[in-house]
């Protein structure tokens, strides 16, 4: 038996729905991970929106009023806090910068099995090293588990 066929997958139902299974939970880690990240890149705007304007109320416009000046001041400061805390606690690198680091980081760990995610399709694709036998009996199977899915989908909504 040569080193090739020893790294070759086994062909076989099992595999495939592993393989399937695999792709699905990536799909579902990546739009968690981008659904969390535009909900903190929200609140990142929503800060920087709010410091622009205390900013101005307190160094541009401040009120004659000394009770609304001071309210606008500690507000002020209670925002670039928040800022400050947002990115000194690592919520920007965790939230933000991981959810852009996720594809990238998968792929790193999948060459080493001849697979690679493919954010667009959200897919997973075979580098060239593995058969073609075993990428077309994979797209079969995963075609006919979507197509098994749907169906159960179906009945789900009509019960």
């Amino acid at each position: 038996m040569d080193p090739t066929e020893e790294n070759e997958p086994r062909q076989n139902q099992a595999t495939y729905r592993d393989l399937v299974i695999f792709e699905e939970r990536l799909k579902g880690n990546m739009t968690r991970l981008l659904k969390r990240k535009r909900k903190y890149e929200a609140l990142l705007v929503g800060l920087f929106v709010f410091l622009a304007y205390f900013f101005y109320a307190v160094f541009i416009d401040p009120s004659k009023i000394f009770t609304v000046h001071l309210t606008n001041t500690i507000a002020l400061l209670t925002v670039a806090g928040g800022l400050v805390f947002f990115y000194r606690s690592g919520m920007y690198s965790e939230k933000i910068v991981y959810a852009q680091k996720f594809v990238p980081h998968c792929n790193n760990a999948l060459r080493a099995f001849n697979l690679q995610f493919n954010a667009q399709g959200k897919s997973l694709s075979f580098l060239p090293n593995l058969s073609k036998q075993f990428q077309e009996g994979f797209e079969a199977y995963r075609k006919q588990y979507h197509l098994r899915k749907k169906t159960r989908q179906a009945k789900m909504k009509k019960s």
